[in-house]
């Protein structure tokens, strides 16, 4: 077949949407570990090799390029400028108000209570036959080394990770692939973005463990999409993922030090 007519074949929307989030996903990732390379590899042009330092900056990096920086570049691109009202509307984020607390504060609670029920799940199923065991965040295993770390992990998961995180997945590309598919669809869809771009810093030897572990965050990502199209309030779910993580390193903190 001549390569015209290759060219002239309609792509279905949904695979437009499809392959334009998990686009978005990959390249959210490369670029914030692009930004953290550069970021790292300056301060060690001028001397700065402490640790906590280093992950600071990294992970401002990391979040703010990579998650936020390319999150509001498509939106920018989309709009050919920028559109105030229409980012505020195609996010849904607004002030939010006591009921959007009561989602939060709930909410975090009922992050924990999805994520041990998952590891019961695991536990007791063992599909992956690794007794329910997974692979270790990255950001964990190098706290556990450097416990003050866990301690600079939480204000960063709260200000940065949290909602860096989800004004990419949930905010940008859960919400364009609404304008597709169902939306219980386009969030199932969502969290296996998510959890796609999570496998570097799950990676290990052990395939299983690392399923494993990449459930834990499709779980997740499944009940963040949930409480982003209930409470119709990108706040909600921001706050809630950086509590969770925030807790997360708080319980790792008081564990190794």
């Amino acid at each position: 077949m001549p390569a015209n007519r290759w060219s002239s074949v309609p792509v279905p929307p949904s695979v437009r949407a499809i392959g334009l989030c998990l686009g978005l996903g990959v390249v959210g990732w490369l670029t914030g570990f692009a930004a953290t390379l550069g970021v790292e590899g300056h301060l060690l042009l001028f001397g700065y090799t402490t640790q906590t330092v280093t992950q600071l900056a990294s992970s401002v990096a990391f979040n703010v390029v990579g998650a936020g920086g390319l999150a509001l570049t498509y939106l920018l691109v989309r709009r050919h400028g920028f559109d105030r009202a229409f980012i505020l509307e195609f996010l849904r984020l607004r002030k939010p108000d006591r009921w959007d607390l009561v989602w939060v504060i709930v909410g975090l609670f009922g992050a924990f209570i999805v994520a041990v029920s998952y590891q019961f799940a695991i536990d007791l199923l063992d599909p992956f036959g690794v007794g329910g065991e997974g692979t270790t965040h990255s950001g964990i295993e190098q706290g556990r080394e450097y416990p003050l770390l866990l301690l600079l992990g939480i204000p960063i998961a709260i200000l940065l990770t949290g909602p860096g995180e989800e004004l990419l997945y949930r905010g940008v590309i859960q919400s364009r692939l609404t304008e597709t598919f169902p939306t219980a669809l386009a969030v199932v869809l969502a969290a296996l973005v998510f959890a796609a771009v999570h496998f570097p810093v799950y990676m290990g030897d052990d395939i299983s463990a690392v399923l494993v572990s990449l459930g834990t965050v499709t779980t997740l990502g499944l009940y963040l999409g949930v409480l982003y199209e209930l409470s119709d309030n990108l706040v909600v779910p921001a706050l809630i993922h950086g509590g969770f993580n925030a807790v997360v390193y708080l319980q790792n903190f008081l564990l190794y030090t």
